[in-house]
C-alpha cells in the first residue's frame, strides 16, 4: 500500500496526510527528553571546562539508567535530567556539598527536596545496576577476587551498561 501511494502522490501531500494522522492519534513528536535539559544546566554551573565533557558523558549514562527503572515514568524531564548532572558531579567528587544541589535546585526551578530524592533515586539504581553486572562477573569469572570487582566505576557509555 505505501508503495502503491509513494508513487503515485507527490511528497508534499503525502507529509500532509502523515501529519493530520499523527495530530489525530494525538502522537506528539516533539517530546521533551531529559537530554534537552542537559546543555542549558551544565552551561550554568560553576565547572571546569575541561570536565565538562566527562559529566555529560556520565549525566547521560544516568538518564539511560533512569530509562530502564518505573520508579522515574513520574519525574518530569527536567528533574531527571537535574538528578542525573547532580550525580555525575557527585560521583566525580566535583562538588563541594550541598551548595551544588541548592544551585541545580535554582537552575531548574525545583524543590530541593525532591531533588535530592531523585537523584538518591538515581544513585541506587547505578549500585544495582553495578551490583548485577558484579554478580555476572562472579558467576562466569569465579577467579577473579572481590578486590579487582570493587573497582568498578560508573560507566559513561550507555553501551556499557548490561542490563
Amino acid at each position: 500500500l505505501w508503495l502503491f501511494f509513494s508513487s503515485s502522490v507527490p511528497v508534499p501531500p503525502m507529509q500532509e496526510w502523515e501529519l493530520v494522522v499523527l495530530g489525530k492519534l494525538k502522537w506528539n513528536l516533539a517530546a521533551i527528553t531529559p537530554h534537552d535539559f542537559i546543555e542549558h544546566i551544565l552551561r550554568k554551573l560553576p565547572l571546569p571546562k575541561d570536565k565538562l565533557l566527562l559529566i555529560r558523558k556520565h549525566a547521560q549514562t544516568f538518564i539511560a539508567l533512569c530509562a530502564t527503572d518505573f520508579n522515574f515514568a513520574m519525574y518530569p524531564p527536567s528533574m531527571i535530567a537535574t538528578g542525573s548532572v547532580g550525580a555525575a558531579i557527585c560521583g566525580l567528587q566535583l562538588d563541594d556539598g550541598d551548595s551544588l544541589t541548592d544551585l541545580l535546585a535554582k537552575i531548574t526551578n525545583t524543590d530541593v527536596d525532591c531533588l535530592k530524592a531523585c537523584q538518591e533515586q538515581i544513585e541506587a539504581v547505578l549500585v544495582n545496576s553495578l551490583r548485577q553486572v558484579r554478580q555476572q562477573q562472579q558467576q562466569s569469572n569465579p577467579s577473579k577476587t572481590v578486590d579487582e570487582l570493587d573497582q568498578a566505576s560508573t560507566p559513561t557509555d550507555v553501551r556499557d551498561i548490561n542490563l
